[in-house]
């Protein structure tokens, strides 16, 4: 090598040298501003994030507050089924109650009824209604047909 294109050499490297720093910075800068760009659309999309946490975590305590609504309605709800099921159970008690009651008063007067009866027919020959009477006498009764044919036996024969 000579002396000629090591000086040529040294002076296309500071005569270009200045290119090659002005290529560099602006490298830099252009690396700069992308990795600016790129961090403007990280947190661009870091809010949209945020943004939709902070609505799901809205929309999270709404549907908290009215599943807890709907606890209290049906736990209420649940408390006068069982009030209207005890009450229920108490008139099917008192039905039952009234009922074997009732069965037990129309067997009662069904024996009275048939004590009547039997009374009846003991006193109804008898003229006299009084059972101690003296002058109580047996009397057939007749029926209301068998009276009639002796009468039309007799206006029969006057014929």
């Amino acid at each position: 090598m000579d002396w000629i294109s090591i000086i040529t050499s040294l002076a296309a490297v500071f005569a270009g040298g200045g290119w090659f720093i002005h290529y560099r910075a602006n490298k830099k800068k252009s690396y700069g501003e992308a990795s600016q760009a790129e961090a403007e659309g990280w947190k661009a999309q870091q809010d949209v994030y945020q943004q939709t946490i902070a609505d799901l975590k809205e929309s999270c305590a709404y549907i908290r507050d009215d599943r807890n609504l709907l606890r209290e309605e049906n736990k209420k709800l649940r408390e006068e089924n069982n009030l209207l099921r005890e009450k229920y159970n108490e008139l099917d008690k008192k039905i039952l109650e009234i009922q074997k009651d009732y069965e037990r008063k129309i067997g009662e007067l069904r024996k009275d009824l048939a004590r009547q009866g039997r009374r009846l027919e003991n006193i109804y020959p008898f003229t006299c209604g009084l059972a101690g009477c003296q002058n109580r006498t047996r009397v057939e009764i007749q029926e209301e047909e068998e009276e009639q044919e002796p009468q039309e036996q007799q206006n029969n024969a006057e014929e």
